[in-house]
């Protein structure tokens, strides 16, 4: 499978009200908002925005990246060529999110690679507690 583009993630002052904004500027609905920092994801049936909140920058400084969807084999299985290509790799997140993996292309930017992402309404983001690889896996064989 090739793989798609999913988010697009921004870090917002406000994320609730930059929702309401891309919500009634775009036609988008709320797919989800956390109740403790506003973070918010948007969506239109294919493709989702992730407002994040500022606190985000204490993590990753950029105001902004990309995520691609792909397979936890796809990630990797696509591992040596992102390295070889002159990517730097991440194994992942380990805050509670579910598996992820990003990389920070030569000129630094970050694009981030999980299995899934929602798009349409009713969709939620995956958030669980930290599984490893070998967790995750399994995980997403039984599905």
């Amino acid at each position: 499978m090739r793989p798609k583009i999913r988010h697009i993630a921004i870090v917002c002052k406000d994320p609730r009200a930059m929702a309401d904004w891309y919500s009634q500027a775009f036609d988008l609905d709320i797919l989800w908002q956390s109740p403790k920092n506003g973070v918010t994801y948007l969506g239109d049936d294919d493709f989702c925005l992730v407002l994040l909140h500022e606190g985000f920058n204490a993590e990753s400084p950029e105001p902004w990246h990309f995520g691609m969807q792909l397979t936890l084999e796809e990630i990797e299985e696509r591992r040596p060529k992102l390295e070889a290509l002159g990517a730097v790799f991440h194994d992942g997140t380990r805050d509670g999110r579910s598996v992820e993996a990003y990389i920070r292309d030569p000129e630094g930017h970050r694009v981030f690679m999980a299995p899934s992402g929602p798009t349409e309404k009713g969709d939620t983001p995956r958030i669980h507690e930290y599984r490893s690889w070998e967790q995750a896996k399994e995980l997403e064989t039984a599905r």
